[in-house]
């Protein structure tokens, strides 16, 4: 769940865990994933489609913030955070980043995600 790794990580960096959980957390996430105007939504949909992150940066007038975004905070949580295999604490961040970095298809990371065993959310976690 996108929530579950975005808690994980403001934690981390120190946030409140009801700021994530109110308007600025998941009220912003909703707007960017379902929002028709949305750049990132928009990057997103275009990617499923098959274009290639550099087709869509050519082609956009404006900013995907989510797309540097997400690189740098893959790299950030491998530089900073201390654990074994760290994309299965962050499985959509580090999927995504793959992608928009062309060494993973949008289908592959998917499937990916999908093939994740179910399992209890626990939000009491620590990073």
């Amino acid at each position: 769940c996108r929530f579950r790794e975005m808690r994980r990580l403001g934690i981390y960096l120190g946030a409140r865990p009801s700021t994530i959980s109110g308007l600025s957390g998941v009220g912003d996430t909703f707007g960017t994933c379902f929002g028709p105007l949305s750049r990132n939504r928009q990057f997103g949909y275009r990617l499923g489609k098959g274009e290639t992150p550099e087709e869509i940066r050519a082609s956009m007038t404006e900013v995907a913030e989510g797309v540097d975004t997400s690189i740098a905070l893959v790299k950030m949580i491998k530089k900073r955070c201390k654990g074994y295999r760290l994309d299965l604490k962050y499985p959509i961040l580090f999927g995504v980043a793959e992608i928009i970095e062309g060494n993973m298809k949008p289908l592959e990371g998917l499937k990916g995600l999908m093939n994740f065993p179910t399992r209890m959310e626990n939000y009491d976690e620590r990073f």
